[in-house]
């Protein structure tokens, strides 16, 4: 579409991809996002399935963006030394050794494992995304999505206990809690006060007055008590809607298969 930026691919022409890098290029040279004194880190973000990942990203892009912040995708492969910010959407790919001797701070935001089940369940339902949709002989030659499906609402959360145990809750019970470079965060917390987490967030990193401003604008634009970042990419997200879906064959199932997740995170008394 003319005027529209995008060739007939949807991809930007290569005139304007060069032009792109080389603002983003001059931003990082001439503006600082960090306090002064202090020194240009790596910054890794490290979340879970169904846990604000596009939530945290997009305010996280927003700053980058203002200072010509590089993204590196968080997967299996080394951090390169031109990046700026890892993200990973799920925090069991990273490892220490992808960012070798670089000094790094980090975060790390966690949500109650009963809302997890829930919201997971609701989204694999619909979702469009490949994986969920590939024929698996666990599932007797269906898709995941298909083999929800296939059960009406109790026995589908139970087979979505099932699979966030082998996945999420794996993951997040076998997360290291007491490493010195990460703040910890928990979604609950995020979603009773948005703009003071993300702030606490944003000084862990180091960001001056100017780099918070930038962000906090995005928490307030982005907040999930208004949609969030992404329209219908977030239910309501309210903390505690577990209880009315979930009924005590579903939370015995779930301490069984997770080694009690929920006490270990603490999550027991909500």
């Amino acid at each position: 579409m003319a005027g529209s930026g995008t060739g007939p691919t949807g991809v930007p022409p290569l005139h304007l991809r060069i032009q792109r890098v080389a603002r983003q290029r001059v931003r990082r040279a001439t503006t600082n996002p960090f306090e002064a004194g202090e020194e240009r880190v790596l910054l890794v973000h490290c979340g879970h399935h169904k846990a604000a990942t596009v939530w945290v990203r997009q305010v996280l892009l927003e700053v980058m963006r203002r200072y010509g912040l590089r993204q590196q995708e968080g997967k299996r492969e080394p951090i390169r030394a031109a990046t700026d910010v890892a993200f990973y959407a799920n925090a069991e790919r990273f490892h220490r050794d992808q960012i070798g001797a670089r000094l790094f701070r980090g975060s790390h935001l966690i949500r109650d494992p009963r809302d997890l089940v829930v919201s997971g369940y609701e989204y694999h339902l619909v979702t469009g995304e490949p994986w969920i949709r590939r024929p698996s002989p666990r599932y007797g030659g269906l898709s995941y999505q298909e083999y929800l499906r296939s059960f009406d609402e109790h026995d589908g959360l139970l087979a979505e206990i099932e699979w966030f145990a082998r996945e999420t809750g794996a993951a997040m019970g076998g997360w290291d809690y007491h490493q010195p470079e990460f703040l910890e965060l928990r979604y609950e917390d995020a979603m009773a006060d948005d703009v003071g987490t993300f702030d606490r967030l944003f000084r862990w990193y180091g960001f001056n007055d100017t780099a918070r401003g930038v962000g906090l604008e995005a928490v307030e634009r982005l907040s999930l008590r208004r949609g969030g970042a992404l329209p219908n990419h977030a239910r309501s997200g309210r903390p505690g809607e577990w209880s009315a879906r979930l009924g005590p064959e579903h939370l015995e199932r779930l301490d069984e298969l997770t080694d009690d997740l929920v006490r270990r995170l603490g999550y027991d008394g909500a």
